[in-house]
């Protein structure tokens, strides 16, 4: 989906280690390459001038969004919707700025406003998803994602979302064998290979999941989860001294693995 992340979420609570918590999106926002939306107003009359245009209106929330002028970028978002509620990018944009600010039950009315819109808009289908993840609502989120796999097989993000979504509703088989797919799609994604290790933990395939999670510290060798997760395998295959040192490395790096 997209085109600039807003970034990773906080570490997951390890006693439980919630995928929700590290759930993958991005922004969609529409840049300067927006071609049509950048189209320019008639001139201005010797009357003061034509109302700004649709086109404009949203071009200037698309640059005050850029911008990081988030309320003014909503209002004039607003400003466009009120004229052509149909608009299937202001929605989407506006629910942009409240999945960034957490907002996520106002995201995902916006997001859902999108798709009635444009029922093929790929990226506001899988932030919907997001959104419903967010608010921990797996069920409905796995739906989103899935849908978004079945128009796009191959898609390295959605193949996690769904992945992550399914481990947090208990079907672990299902999550090793799409965390699987999605650590193939994109083999640089140390999250991928993390979350296959716990769920092939859960499933008491050991010796795959220490393959697993080993592959996500050797992309991600700060991964304190990845650590603490290795060191409960180690410690049950009857290696109490990697798993010791497994734990040491997981609380230098998160000092909340001493509580």
């Amino acid at each position: 989906m997209p085109s600039a992340s807003v970034g990773r979420p906080a570490d997951p609570d390890f006693r439980r280690a919630p995928a929700w918590a590290y759930v993958v999106f991005a922004l969609l926002v529409a840049g300067v390459a927006a071609g049509g939306y950048w189209l320019k107003s008639s001139p201005p009359s010797a009357f003061g001038g034509p109302p700004e245009t649709v086109q404009r209106l949203l071009a200037r929330g698309i640059a005050a969004h850029a911008a990081g002028s988030y309320d003014s970028a909503l209002a004039l978002y607003g400003q466009v919707i009120q004229r052509e509620p149909g608009n299937a990018r202001a929605h989407f944009n506006t629910a942009q700025i409240h999945l960034v600010r957490e907002q996520y039950e106002m995201a995902e009315s916006s997001y859902r406003a999108a798709l009635d819109a444009d029922p093929d808009f790929a990226g506001a289908r899988m932030n919907l998803g997001v959104a419903l993840y967010k608010q921990r609502k797996f069920a409905p989120a796995a739906e989103q994602f899935r849908r978004v796999v079945q128009a796009s097989p191959d898609d390295p993000l959605g193949l996690f979302n769904l992945g992550i979504s399914v481990l947090e509703l208990g079907q672990d088989g299902e999550a090793v064998r799409l965390l699987t797919a999605a650590s193939r799609a994109d083999p640089k994604r140390d999250d991928a290979f993390y979350y296959l290790g716990v769920a092939l933990v859960h499933l008491g395939r050991l010796p795959e999941a220490r393959s697993a999670l080993q592959q996500a510290l050797a992309l991600n060798p700060r991964h304190s989860d990845a650590h603490a997760e290795l060191a409960k395998v180690y410690r049950s295959q009857g290696e109490e001294g990697a798993a010791r040192a497994e734990m040491a490395k997981a609380i230098e790096l998160n000092p909340r693995f001493k509580e």
